[in-house]
């Protein structure tokens, strides 16, 4: 006699997990730092843009 092995998946398990952050966010591709657009961003304006830098790695995540 052999025995079979049933496997369901709720609803649950295919969800998609509930949105944690606020679209308003920016994250840091080097060092994953994140913070609101408004947070803790170093700006630094220059003759045509305002760029929004990591506080702590420097690099640059946003220009405007």
């Amino acid at each position: 006699m052999t025995s079979t092995e049933i496997y369901s998946t709720s609803a649950v398990d295919s969800d998609p997990p509930p949105q944690t952050r606020s679209k308003t966010s920016l994250f840091c591709p080097d060092c994953g730092h994140e913070s609101a657009v408004t947070g803790d961003w170093t700006t630094e304006a220059t003759e045509n843009s305002l760029q929004l830098r990591c506080p702590n790695c420097d690099t640059v995540v946003q220009q405007r």
